[in-house]
């Protein structure tokens, strides 16, 4: 089982395709500034007893600068619920907005202009066909499988030399007959492409599967240049892959504390971010940015090394330069009771660069920009409170949780995803109460194990499962998409 693990693991690598979800949605050169705001009553104190005389939506909210709240427990059979926070995550703004979208689908002229945005045109286009490889990238992979073979022989592994041996002799009795190119790409109704920049092979993946059965869900773009250990060998290593941050539980520390990159964060940001700009990007804001870690394993599946060189970089879809929700669902107790799961559509950016030029990229394209957006007020968060000591308990009666106990210990005013009429959707205000677990030093805020959502405008709990019926996102245990 090993074997057949670590050689899919290896074809995966060798195809350049491991896809990822993210979202085409723009690079605005902006950074998320969450800011902790309140407000004042005539004794200097805000209404949660913190010193506060700050401005912006939090001052004109009355916004605590930490929240410790209890909750009405109601019907719903919880001990207890509880909020607190000492930082709210609120952004620094003065007002909110709605925005409205209609889902876009990925057609085959989006994809030509994708492709001739991102490789060199001149150097040709090409439909790739793992079937039928040509030569160069058969030859690649036989040079890289006796590369592994001369290190099996040292280590004395007679099974997987066995292995590399029948690859290699598979391999060359398909060069024989290999084309010399792929075909061009045509009429862009192929899914998987290559190209070239800067005398590097990149492939470019498109999943066009979205459309009429998943509303909202878009389409997967992946961006990559070779396989990790083409790029940065490390001896030894019989697969490899780029991170994006320190593994808590790996076996092996980090073998540099400093990034061996040879450019600084701040040039390599510039180079993700005229990447964004290329291919047609806006309204974006940075939510992420850290070192990028080469990981290493053997053929035994064991890991080498993780060493830290280049940089990773990560952008949200911003509504009037706030970033909208993009913490993961699966992770919540309550909604892992129900028949199904949902795929929240997330509109996020992934950008690896590494010796000053980007070697993967992906986005999910579900919007283009706003049809439109309108000013709205928002409750105060009194008011807020107020519903939620009436709201919350009733949504925990109809989506029980495993524990009796809800202890929210981070809490955002952020935007959301919901539907919209007419098959359309729209990001509105909400203020979102979470529980995440702590440990190993680790900001795993957006793994909630406790959600509520809550409507800034009217103060009323969205429904998440039946939201995500309608976007198309929900789906059950028989693998179908349910739409409302």
């Amino acid at each position: 089982m090993k074997r057949n693990k670590i050689k899919k693991a290896a074809v995966i690598a060798l195809a350049g395709l491991m896809m990822t979800q993210a979202a085409l949605t723009g690079c605005g050169k902006k950074t998320v500034d969450y800011n902790v705001d309140g407000t004042t009553d005539e004794n200097g104190e805000n209404n949660n007893g913190n010193k506060s005389d700050k401005g912006g939506i939090a001052g004109k909210l009355g916004i605590p600068d930490s929240i410790n709240e209890t909750i009405d427990v109601g019907t719903s059979g919880l001990g207890k619920i509880t909020i607190n926070c000492e930082e709210p995550k609120i952004p620094e703004i003065d007002k909110m907005v709605v925005a409205h979208y209609t889902p876009i689908t990925m057609s085959n002229e989006d994809k030509k202009k994708i492709a001739e945005t991102l490789f060199e045109k001149d150097k040709g286009i090409y439909v790739y066909d793992y079937e039928n490889r040509t030569k160069d990238d058969i030859q690649k992979e036989i040079d890289w499988y006796k590369t592994q073979i001369d290190e099996t022989k040292a280590n004395g592994d007679s099974e997987y030399l066995t292995y590399l041996e029948e690859e290699v002799s598979n391999l060359e009795n398909k060069l024989a007959e290999a084309p010399e190119t792929y075909p061009d790409a045509g009429d862009y109704s192929g899914d998987i492409f290559r190209g070239t920049v800067d005398g590097v092979t990149y492939s470019l993946s498109m999943d066009s599967s979205s459309g009429e059965d998943m509303v909202g869900m878009g389409s997967s773009v992946y961006f990559s240049s070779e396989n990790a250990l083409y790029i940065r060998p490390y001896e030894g290593a019989t697969y490899g892959y780029v991170d994006s941050y320190v593994d808590p539980y790996s076996t092996v520390d980090a073998e540099t504390t400093v990034n061996g990159s040879s450019i600084s964060i701040e040039e390599a940001e510039e180079i993700a971010e005229r990447f964004l700009d290329n291919i047609g990007a806006s309204d974006l804001v940075k939510i992420n940015s850290n070192d990028a870690f080469w990981v290493y394993y053997n053929n035994d599946g064991e890991e080498l090394a993780r060493e830290a060189d280049g940089y990773y970089f990560e952008y949200s879809r911003a509504i009037s330069g706030t970033s909208t929700y993009s913490g993961n669902l699966w992770s919540v107790d309550n909604l892992n009771q129900i028949d199904g799961w949902i795929n929240l559509p997330i509109e996020t950016y992934r950008v690896i660069v590494y010796d000053g030029r980007i070697i993967e990229a992906s986005w999910q394209q579900i919007f283009g920009s706003a049809d439109s957006t309108e000013d709205v007020e928002l409750l105060s968060y009194d008011a807020i409170i107020e519903k939620a000591n009436t709201e919350i308990s009733k949504y925990y009666e109809k989506y029980q949780p495993k524990y009796k106990n809800v202890e929210f210990n981070d809490a955002r005013l952020t935007y959301y995803l919901v539907s919209d009429d007419g098959g359309k959707c729209k990001y509105i205000p909400v203020w979102i109460f979470s529980q995440y677990e702590e440990y190993m030093d680790m900001d795993n805020s957006n793994d909630p194990v406790q959600l509520v959502i809550i409507n800034a405008i009217d103060g009323s709990v969205i429904d998440i499962v039946e939201e995500a019926k309608k976007l198309g996102c929900f789906e059950d245990y028989s693998n179908s998409i349910t739409k409302g």
